[in-house]
């Protein structure tokens, strides 16, 4: 019909307008474009037509011509807000939020009680750093329309930014309540909820915002990253692939493809990607609205990072994420500035690509150092025997490194045996952690592991090293194997968890011991009184422990033999210290937790 009146009264603008719009409605953008074109050939200077020429524009995907239209819209009609908002939409697209910030608020001074153009001034504060300003114009938006799914989503994504994940999950969840087909919404939920570490909600979201948009790159990543630390390794793959074909540029999706590679012992590829993710940029900073310190975080790109996301929340600290290895020269000299230097190197295992550049800038670091690198260097399992040695009431097994090519003519028993290790005998890839690749060789025959270790773990994976470790029997009276955890924060200890398992191989998300309420009792009692649980020779030898480490921050894995022995299992900087949920079974565990972080916290804000 619209085409009818054209064709019947060509110098109609109205009509011309009309058709032009509802071209744009449904899709045809190239087509309203050309007709709103021809709407301004009849009336130049009109802004109804300039403003939705500018949409189509821009859904068309020339953002260029998109801001020429909506300058002219916003010269034309000073005093519409729609011609503002046109503008601020092109200016963000360009990627210029500053600029954009200046049209949205041109646009509220024309309609103050406009949600639109606080929500897309919120968004714009955002991308600019203002996190606080874009926070009060969010909650501006959804006081003016609790209605507008926009509002929530530009709530949830601020609050998100300045590190409050829950608030940020109930905004973000209004959003797709209010719009379900809203794919950026989904993936800030998805994402907001790895904040809060509950995986099944976030990818939930994120396989959600995949269906709606499958081109998200961002979604493709985050979901690799998910299956990666759920050990769903071929899912992770699969999403990170698919992320480097949106975007070969992607860092995170090449991190997890180097993890993935080297964990199948294809290092040559695995580092093929870990150039392409930091070969251009070593350097991540994450701005805190209001930080009570800068935090420059020394990092490696392989594994054996100390993880430090609890430790540093993103609310209260600016940290420089920099991956030391791809640093030059001239960057030491040039760094943005800082307070504090946090070495998160902390598995020496992993420290040999980085040990150059780390030395180098470690003579000229004029600020205060936690957990310097020279104390990391000795705490490599096979260095513990002798850093421990003579430490009253401490067993220490015999540990060797075996190293691949050894490994590759002799097999795990007999390269053991070089170094005077003989079964039953641990075996587990250098750099390992959390029990994978993990077995229990009881026998002179490589391929006879112990019940832990899965179809084929007996055989080296081709290139790499790995550590043989005399074991030694710590089952308890009653059956159960105990591994206790204690994080030492500036050399003083504090009770993290007691694990309590059947098998030898205990690990606590898995041992089974949220399940039996005696277990959890027995745990409680350690966090109230570590020495009363343990008793006063083992904490003492603890405490030795601790001021033999010299580590600002580290943790240690032990049991308790019949005799009030510590058997040592692990010492290391690479522990992850980090809050239960409130409403689980664990979430006793918090009050103990929150003591570890505020003591870390402490001594981080102390002077040097």
């Amino acid at each position: 019909l619209l085409e009818e009146v054209v064709a019947l009264k060509p110098r109609h603008v109205l009509s011309r307008l009309t058709l032009a719009n509802l071209l744009h409605w449904t899709g045809d953008h190239a087509g309203a474009a050309e007709t709103y074109r021809q709407a301004i050939l009849l009336e130049p200077g009109h802004a109804g037509a300039l403003i939705g020429l500018s949409q189509s524009l821009l859904s068309a995907g020339d953002p260029t011509g998109a801001l020429a239209a909506s300058q002219a819209a916003a010269a034309a009609a000073p005093g519409d807000p729609a011609a503002h908002l046109a503008l601020a939409a092109a200016l963000m697209s360009l990627t210029q939020p500053a600029a954009a910030a200046t049209a949205y608020r041109a646009a509220a001074a024309c309609q103050p009680d406009a949600a639109e153009a606080h929500v897309g001034l919120a968004l714009a504060l955002l991308q600019s750093g203002e996190a606080e300003a874009a926070l009060h114009c969010a909650e501006r938006a959804v006081a003016l329309d609790d209605k507008l799914a926009p509002a929530w989503f530009a709530l949830g994504a601020v609050l998100r930014a300045i590190g409050r994940p829950e608030p940020a999950a109930q905004a973000l969840e209004r959003s797709v309540g209010l719009d379900p087909a809203h794919a950026a919404a989904h993936l800030s939920l998805g994402i907001a909820y790895i904040d809060l570490d509950q995986p099944s909600p976030a990818k939930r979201h994120l396989l959600r915002a995949v269906e709606i948009d499958p081109a998200s790159k961002e979604a493709h990543a985050n979901l690799s990253s998910l299956y990666y630390r759920s050990d769903h390794w071929q899912a992770a793959r699969e999403h990170a692939q698919r992320a480097l074909e949106l975007d070969p540029e992607m860092i995170v999706a090449h991190q997890n493809l180097a993890g993935l590679l080297a964990r199948d012992g294809r290092e040559e590829e695995a580092r093929r990607h870990r150039d392409l993710a930091y070969g251009k940029q070593n350097l991540f900073i994450t701005k805190a609205a209001q930080p009570i310190q800068r935090v420059l975080v020394l990092m490696t790109s392989e594994s054996g990072n100390v993880p430090e996301r609890y430790l540093l929340p993103a609310a209260r600290y600016t940290r420089l994420n920099w991956f030391v290895e791809y640093a030059q020269e001239q960057q030491m000299a040039a760094l943005p500035p800082y307070d504090v230097v946090f070495n998160t190197i902390g598995d020496q295992d992993f420290a040999g690509p980085t040990a150059r550049n780390v030395r180098r800038f470690m003579a000229g670091c004029t600020r205060r150092v936690i957990n310097h690198p020279d104390r990391i260097e000795r705490t490599s399992r096979h260095l513990a025997p002798a850093l421990f040695a003579g430490i009253a009431d401490v067993v220490t097994p015999a540990v060797a490194r075996l190293d691949a090519e050894t490994l590759a003519t002799r097999g795990f028993v007999a390269a053991a045996g070089l170094a005077g290790i003989t079964p039953p005998l641990l075996i587990r890839p250098a750099g390992a952690h959390g029990g994978e690749g993990l077995v229990l060789l009881s026998t002179g025959d490589d391929a006879a592991a112990g019940a832990a270790g899965a179809a084929g773990a007996a055989a080296p994976v081709p290139g790499r090293d790995y550590y043989g470790t005399a074991f030694h029997d710590f089952r308890s009276p009653d059956g159960f194997y105990r591994k206790y955890r204690i994080i030492f924060v500036d050399r003083r200890p504090y009770p993290y968890h007691l694990a309590c398992a059947p098998g030898w191989l205990v690990h606590y998300g898995t041992s089974g011991t949220a399940e039996h309420a005696k277990l959890l009792a027995e745990e409680q009692r350690f966090l109230d009184d570590p020495e009363a649980a343990l008793g006063s020779r083992a904490m003492a030898a603890i405490r030795a422990i601790g001021e033999r480490l010299d580590l600002d921050f580290c943790g240690i894995d032990f049991s308790l033999l019949d005799d009030g022995q510590v058997l040592m299992f692990e010492a290391n900087a690479t522990m992850l210290v980090h809050p239960e949920a409130p409403d689980g079974p664990l979430a006793h565990k918090n009050p103990y937790v929150e003591r570890i972080l505020e003591a870390f916290r402490a001594m981080l804000a102390r002077p040097a």
